[in-house]
């Protein structure tokens, strides 16, 4: 008789433990969509951002303007790469 109780324990442990995993699971599912969609917005806006730093480097490189026009455009750069910098640091995680 008491190895039927034992028997009944361990089986509603067990039933316990797999409703719990089930839980764990589709939290763990929920957190990894979450985190890819994250990251394709990451992506997506370093991609962005890598275009514009590409356009206004050649600006700067074809317009050989004046001292004001150099350093607007290097203090873009220098913005642009921040960014950049940032997303790249976001796809890291």
């Amino acid at each position: 008789m008491q190895s039927l109780e034992q028997l009944e324990q361990s089986l509603h442990l067990l039933l316990d433990d797999y409703h719990r995993l089930g839980s764990e699971l589709k939290q763990l599912q929920e957190k990894e969509a979450q985190q890819r969609e994250e990251l394709m917005r990451a992506h997506s806006e370093l991609y962005t951002l890598q275009q514009q730093y590409r356009a206004l480097l050649t600006a700067h490189q074809m317009s050989g303007g004046n001292e004001a026009d150099r350093l607007k455009a290097k203090e873009q750069l220098t913005r642009i790469i921040a960014q950049v910098t940032r997303a790249m640091e976001a796809l890291k995680q």
